[in-house]
């Protein structure tokens, strides 16, 4: 189960996010396990109060993590965690790179699964 939130004007498709995710838990070794994993999409001032507040880190982070489990619940369901994503700085790399937005944003996928795995 992937639980996304973002506001109305993010930009970005949800289908797209949902196969990001997908992937990247599949690539991680998620193959057959239930897995809730949330993705939350902010701005520049949202990421950075959280990366100060959480990671006393003064600056826009790309993706940040918050895991939770790892394990597989008494409901059945690994309950992984959430991942932040700033959707400027994600938009930003992508042009600045001169990358497809969805390879972007499957890359960041990728590393935030990762960081839940930590």
């Amino acid at each position: 189960m992937i639980l996304i939130k973002h506001p109305q004007n993010w930009g970005l498709r949800e289908e797209k996010v949902r196969v990001a995710a997908k992937k990247a838990l599949w690539d991680l070794g998620y193959r057959k396990d239930r897995v809730e994993l949330s993705i939350v999409f902010v701005g520049k001032i949202r990421a950075k109060k959280l990366n100060k507040q959480y990671r006393k880190m003064d600056y826009v982070p790309q993706v940040l993590g918050f895991p939770m489990s790892k394990v597989v619940d008494s409901d059945g369901l690994i309950w992984l965690g959430d991942i932040v994503i700033c959707t400027a700085k994600l938009k930003y790399e992508a042009k600045w790179l001169k990358k497809d937005l969805d390879v972007v944003l499957k890359e960041w996928m990728t590393h935030g699964v990762e960081n839940l795995m930590k």
